[in-house]
């Protein structure tokens, strides 16, 4: 049977033919976006055993590697054996890390629980319990004189406050039973959600361990789809793009870990030495909060300095002044020297990245969102960049900045 559609029109008939198609599709989902975003929730859960897996695996590959080529250089040299150096330096790999992370805990826990209760007994001494109590700091405290602020106000206040208080009690103990259903409903929400954690983190580690043992398989039965779905040169540029999103991602991320625990590591040293209060829990809360580029440092001096002002503000003042340095020569020094030029990004692009990603996906937003971006911005600088080449036009930005004037100038002197 003859087409009706004439030859030469068949492939604009057929364009626009997707064009109207894709349109429907997205029409549809934004009619339904609701239902849309609840199965892309529900996939993501169910899948999220799987993704920690890829994770786990991605960030102790460098260290399996560095492991297996141990074995396969020096320890079976005269007769290889790939299989056997690949589970050695996986069953070594985990066997390290595992044992440094339960040492960092079995230490670390104790302090950190120390330090907690010490925090919560200062804050409930300082906090006054009876009226009396609250009388007696007003009248003690100086900087309230300053400020000129009576001591028969802030006891109005504290009348006020103890009243409304009063009356928040006696309405919560007539809903006893809905608060005790409440109570119990959250409790139950709270283990399940530590049995999925436990789930998620048991499940992913064997993933990983998978993901390790078959990487090359899995690595070219990826290529034999890729090769066999799209056309040959497009499918060698998704592999570049992906080599280089691996270099981007492994670089940047394993660099932050490696320089946020340096950073904890002397943020700890240092105030051991300068008699600091608390020096675990805030090395700790610094070396964490170091991990998200840019806010990082801030996020983690919020809270530390406040600790310190409720024991000695003077400890507090140092601290504060200690940590602007310590960033300082983290932003300058360590960091470039361990993260070298993985990012590429200037302060802006990064502060940018960082409030979107952590905006839409919180603290792994805040962490990824920078090397996502970074790839991002390598791929539309390439694809900037050759289109202007086949232009003949400079590809250097400093170039543009008097544009079109230089521009206008260079082609007349044949440039």
């Amino acid at each position: 049977m003859k087409s009706p559609i004439p030859h030469d029109l068949r492939g604009k008939t057929i364009s626009n033919i997707i064009v109207v198609c894709v349109g429907i599709i997205v029409y549809a989902a934004v009619l339904h976006i609701g239902l849309l975003w609840n199965i892309v929730n529900r996939v993501f859960s169910v899948a999220m055993p799987m993704f920690i897996g890829f994770a786990i695996a991605f960030i102790l590959l460098p260290l399996v590697n560095r492991i297996e080529r141990f074995f396969t250089s020096l320890v079976f040299r005269r007769k290889p054996h790939p299989k056997l150096s690949r589970m050695l330096s996986i069953i070594i790999t985990y066997i390290l890390v595992l044992a440094l992370l339960a040492g960092f805990f079995v230490m670390l826990v104790p302090q950190v629980i120390s330090s907690m209760k010490s925090v919560v007994s200062i804050v409930t001494k300082s906090v006054p319990r009876t009226r009396q109590d609250f009388q007696n700091m007003v009248e003690n405290a100086t900087i309230l004189k300053q400020l000129g602020l009576k001591t028969e106000q802030l006891m109005s206040l504290w009348d006020n406050a103890a009243d409304q208080l009063t009356k928040r009690l006696s309405e919560l103990s007539t809903y006893s039973t809905v608060l005790l259903n409440n109570v119990l409903s959250i409790a139950g929400s709270i283990g399940n959600g530590v049995y999925r954690v436990l789930f998620n983190a048991l499940v992913g580690l064997i993933a990983s361990i998978y993901m390790l043992i078959d990487r090359e398989r899995f690595l070219a039965q990826a290529k034999k789809v890729c090769y066999a779905v799209m056309k040959r040169p497009s499918c060698e540029t998704l592999i570049h793009w992906a080599r280089r999103a691996n270099n981007i991602f492994a670089g940047f991320i394993i660099g932050k870990i490696v320089d946020s625990l340096i950073i904890g590591v002397i943020c700890y040293i240092c105030m051991l030495i300068f008699g600091i209060e608390y020096p675990l829990l805030i090395s700790v809360i610094v070396g964490v909060t170091n991990v998200i580029p840019f806010f990082g440092p801030y996020i983690g001096a919020v809270p530390s300095i406040l600790f310190l002002l409720l024991v000695n503000p003077v400890s507090a003042l140092w601290f504060g002044i200690f940590i602007v340095i310590l960033q300082q020569i983290d932003g300058n020094i360590i960091g470039p020297l361990i993260l070298g030029d993985h990012v590429g990004l200037s302060a802006f692009w990064i502060m940018l990245s960082i409030t979107v990603g952590g905006g839409l996906f919180g603290f792994a937003g805040m962490v990824l969102s920078v090397p996502t971006f970074a790839l991002i911005y390598a791929i539309v600088r390439t694809v900037i960049d050759r289109r202007l080449k086949n232009k003949g036009l400079p590809e250097e930005t400093e170039r543009y900045i008097d544009a079109p004037n230089t521009l206008t100038e260079e082609k007349n002197t044949g440039k």
